[in-house]
């Protein structure tokens, strides 16, 4: 039995080939679902544009494709996929609690019946506002995670990719200082990717970028906080994946063994213990062994458990589970 989903997002052939969704559809169709591609931008929210037949609507929301003008037809379309039993959910890979956004947590994309997210840490809250919430950490595509290419032109013995130049939440603080003490400590030893004014480093630039930096510094929204307990970007299956040596801030929840261990797929430090964090990446340039081992047992342990297609399996076992689809379709 074929399962059929009608994807909404920023997805289509041809488009933004490194988006979320293009990763996720395409990971869906390597677990046997056919997908019905629909880019939000010029979706009408018309409940006609959904094919019959589909067994799940699947919803990647950005705000300016579907800006607060269409919410009143969202919210009628939901209903209307109600009304045939055609089962909605979200999925998305930012937080919102805590955030300057957190007024957006009442919109119609928080309304489906399922919504899935990378902000493991706020059931209660979800529950409180009557958000029916599934705790999905990012992923990285499978076909993504081959290993790059040594590059000179690349090379650095620490390196931050990523948002760094201003313009990231205000509220997390840590990744202004993480910046700043960065280039105050290694000076030139440590680059900075993208440069100002250029694009994402993406596809093959990143995989060879990856090889040729020793070790790359990460960050998530709001560590340090004691508000960012199960809450990590992509940057962290992302490098990993990729062979990256990554050291990031612990968070609760995510590096103490549940979904990652330190010393085994990542190197961790108390997020704002400088001190510690010299320690971990002065360690980390002279040890090569260790530098070896860990991105080796990392990408192995993502490409076992953290890549898209495994979380599409994931999700296809939850919505059987939660009776959204049927038992025999996510088989």
């Amino acid at each position: 039995m074929t399962l059929r989903c009608s994807y909404i997002g920023n997805v289509s052939e041809g488009s933004a080939p490194h988006s979320t969704e293009n990763h996720v559809a395409r990971a869906l169709e390597a677990n046997g679902v056919e997908v019905h591609r629909v880019h939000e931008q010029r979706f009408r929210w018309v409940p006609g544009e959904v094919p019959e037949g589909t067994d799940f609507v699947l919803w990647t929301h950005t705000h300016g494709f579907a800006p607060p003008r269409t919410h009143a037809r969202q919210a009628r379309f939901l209903a209307a996929m109600r009304a045939r039993g055609v089962p909605t959910v979200s999925l998305h890979l930012d937080r919102w609690f805590d955030l300057d956004r957190e007024p957006q947590l009442a919109e119609p994309f928080f309304q489906t019946d399922l919504v899935c997210t990378a902000d493991g840490g706020n059931q209660d809250r979800f529950a409180a506002l009557g958000i029916n919430h599934a705790w999905y950490p990012p992923g990285v595509s499978g076909p993504e995670c081959e290993l790059g290419t040594y590059r000179p032109e690349l090379a650095a013995d620490v390196a931050f990719v990523g948002p760094w130049a201003g313009g990231y939440h205000p509220e997390s603080a840590h990744r202004r200082e993480l910046v700043e003490w960065l280039r105050c400590t290694y000076g030139d030893r440590c680059r900075f990717w993208p440069a100002p004014g250029e694009h994402a480093v993406r596809g093959e630039q990143l995989r060879d970028l990856y090889a040729s930096v020793k070790v790359l510094v990460g960050d998530s929204c709001l560590v340090g906080t004691g508000r960012n307990a199960r809450y990590i970007s992509d940057r962290v299956p992302e490098t990993i994946g990729r062979g990256g040596l990554l050291v990031h801030p612990h968070v609760d929840g995510v590096t103490d063994r549940t979904l990652y261990t330190p010393g085994k797929h990542l190197l961790t430090w108390p997020a704002g213990d400088w001190d510690a964090l010299r320690d971990t990446i002065d360690q980390a340039l002279e040890d090569d062994d260790l530098r070896h081992h860990v991105s080796l047992d990392g990408r192995l342990h993502v490409l076992a458990t953290g890549t898209y297609e495994v979380r599409v399996r994931e999700l296809l076992a939850d919505l059987a589970e939660r009776g959204l689809i049927k038992q025999e379709a996510a088989a």
